[in-house]
């Protein structure tokens, strides 16, 4: 039986790994903040409630991880965001974000590592973002904190392949249909357009080879104008996200995970 660890699984991109995961007969943990999310999650699921924010609270579900059996997949979901012009998101959200969003994987990743709980020819997947590739203004930090996961998985790469067996990758997709891209999106109206939570969980889950996996056409097409025209990219992200986030509203929107 797969052995699965999801962070962020009670809601949205988490909670749909976790079915793709019980579907494929694995025995799936979820580490989430949302306590009322846990238990609504399907039985057979084992659940750790804790804020990654929270030093106390990390050190508490790492201690609970440390004790567990071995997983064959790591996927590193949890995330939150805030929105809205950089020079007017508070300090405190800003370290809020990078706390959640990239402190606690790397803490996380390091625990799991030194207490030999990710198996070899096990998978540690970081959900990224596609802002890797095209920017995301109006979520500076948030991008900044996807960007430094990207980072730290491409570190990691080569050694954990050759020390331990392990393989690191990055999935980093685009618009999705729940509700934390609607909270945070300019056009909160498009719901139904955006890719389903679903589409990417299957593509984690199938994805047993590569670094950098980009779920869907669209997403995919956005890399590749990323990286050939990163000026345009960034016009046109300017555009479609900044522009309307700023006529929603003049005040950041509130954090929320993913």
């Amino acid at each position: 039986m797969t052995r699965v660890l999801i962070t962020g699984g009670a809601k949205g991109l988490g909670r749909a790994c976790v079915r793709t995961a019980l579907k494929n007969g694995g025995h799936v943990t979820v580490l989430d903040a949302d306590a009322s999310g846990l238990t609504q999650l399907p039985d057979g699921v084992s659940a750790i409630h804790a804020d990654l924010a929270d030093a106390a609270e990390l050190r508490s579900a790492i201690n609970r991880l440390s004790a567990s059996e071995p997983f064959d997949i790591v996927i590193m979901n949890a995330g939150i965001n805030a929105t809205g012009p950089f020079e007017t998101l508070p300090v405190e959200r800003q370290a809020k974000l990078i706390a959640v969003n990239l402190t606690a994987p790397m803490a996380l990743t390091t625990a799991l590592i030194q207490a030999d709980k990710i198996a070899r020819d096990g998978r540690l997947v970081f959900v990224g973002s596609l802002s890797h590739f095209v920017s995301y203004p109006g979520a500076s930090t948030y991008a900044g904190t996807k960007d430094g996961l990207t980072v730290f998985a491409r570190s990691l790469r080569r050694h954990l392949r050759r020390s331990l067996g392990i393989r690191v990758q990055v999935v980093a997709p685009g618009p999705m249909d729940t509700d934390h891209a609607t909270e945070h999106s300019p056009t909160p109206d498009d719901r139904g357009t955006r890719m389903h939570p679903s589409v990417v969980a299957d593509t984690i889950w199938r994805s047993w080879s590569g670094f950098l996996i980009v779920p869907g056409m669209a997403a995919s097409g956005a890399s590749i104008l990323g990286r050939l025209l990163p000026g345009m990219a960034g016009r046109i992200m300017r555009r479609v996200i900044f522009e309307k986030l700023q006529a929603r509203t003049s005040e950041p929107s509130n954090l929320s995970s993913r």
